[in-house]
């Protein structure tokens, strides 16, 4: 019995040195847009990632072919121009030992809702609209003056919802493209509860059945409690 123990007791304190010794998993290399799992309506499409420690490589394997190109690199940050073909596209970013694979279905004629649409100056390929110091880098100005400077400010109730009040439109606005409508970071159900969660909220929610939060409440201010129209 005490053989056992101290052999299990050694095995133990191998494993932790092991451990200890293995050197740490890298997860910085990200592509940010568009999404895994995006559908897409044109072609070439712009990856546009962060987290790159090297040169960036895309490859494309298609039903019909293999496709390699080299992203631009600016700092951590990169973009890379990607030809799809019709059906669904694989695709592997690496960069040093990092690598992450994304899937795009590419399908010309789709028109449905669900069609991943990026914000206008992604699409015009107008990144110094928002970045004026390169991919990459923040906006030397505040996000809400950056986002007034194309949008008009929605600060004019009495009563601003929180993500407003802090400027910060990202919170619920994707700046680079999305899935769902005014380039909402998720649905509007799921967008309202990553925040409103109480007890209350949720027996609110289920009270109103099939309504959308936006039906009754402003999503940006209002001048009457509970931000209603």
């Amino acid at each position: 019995m005490k053989r056992a123990g101290i052999s299990t007791s050694v095995v133990l304190a191998l494993s932790i040195a092991l451990l200890a010794a293995a050197p740490p998993v890298r997860a910085d290399l990200r592509v940010l847009a568009p999404p895994d799992g995006a559908v897409l309506v044109r072609t070439p499409v712009t990856l546009i990632g962060n987290g790159a420690s090297a040169s960036v490589e895309v490859t494309v394997t298609t039903p019909k072919a293999v496709g390699t190109s080299v992203g631009k690199l600016s700092g951590k940050a990169f973009t890379a121009a990607v030809n799809l073909d019709p059906g669904e596209n694989v695709i592997l970013v690496k960069s040093g030992d990092q690598s992450q694979r994304v899937v795009y279905t590419f399908a010309p004629e789709d028109q449905s809702p669900r069609v991943y649409r990026f914000h206008p100056p992604v699409a015009d390929g107008d990144c110094k609209a928002c970045h004026p110091q390169g991919v990459g880098r923040t906006s030397p100005v505040s996000e809400a003056k950056l986002c007034h400077a194309c949008h008009d400010p929605k600060t004019g109730a009495k009563i601003l919802h929180g993500p407003l009040g802090a400027g910060i439109c990202s919170s619920c606005h994707d700046p680079h493209g999305s899935s769902n409508p005014r380039f909402l970071v998720l649905n509007v159900r799921a967008l309202c509860i990553q925040c409103h969660a109480q007890s209350r909220s949720q027996a609110h929610i289920e009270r109103s059945g099939s309504k959308s939060c936006p039906e009754c409440h402003d999503p940006h201010g209002s001048n009457k409690q509970y931000l209603l129209y």
